[in-house]
């Protein structure tokens, strides 16, 4: 039974990375020509929605590597000795967990060293990184507090 479940997960993974393929460019195509058609739309507003994108599309596949290696980013960049926050979670970037393991005093040297040279190529990344998932609990908590009145 477990051979199936495999079989069936791998099929997924296949299905998902054609369909990623397939819809990337269209959907790119879409998102220029929707944004240069729109006569409200300046030019800049174009540019901006197209990095808004690309980042979105980085951040997704920022998840999708602390889920599918968490086992060896765990290893690599968290000090084994010390308590940690550990990476896996599919709804947190790796950026994030970094953060998050910076503030604990919890990396190794090279969860520093990544740190540092996240922070160069984006001022406080991790940290704000970090605080992004935050906002996005709270945000949540209060949707739900809305729905449950």
């Amino acid at each position: 039974m477990m051979i199936f479940k495999t079989i069936g997960g791998i099929l997924l993974i296949v299905l998902a990375l054609f369909l990623f393929v397939v819809i990337t460019p269209l959907a790119l195509l879409w998102k220029i020509g929707v944004s240069i058609t729109n006569p409200n739309r300046k030019a800049v507003d174009v540019f901006a929605g197209m990095a808004t994108y690309f980042v979105e599309i980085a951040a997704s596949f920022d998840q999708l590597g602390n889920a599918a290696f968490s086992g060896f980013l765990n290893w690599l960049c968290i000090a084994q000795e010390k308590e940690s926050y550990k990476f896996g979670d599919k709804d947190e970037t790796i950026s994030e967990v970094l953060g998050w393991n910076y503030r604990l005093n919890s990396l190794s040297k090279f969860g520093k060293t990544l740190v540092k040279f996240l922070d160069f190529l984006d001022r406080q990344h991790c940290r704000k990184a970090m605080y992004s998932g935050i906002e996005k609990a709270q945000r949540k908590i209060q949707f739900l507090e809305k729905i449950s009145l």
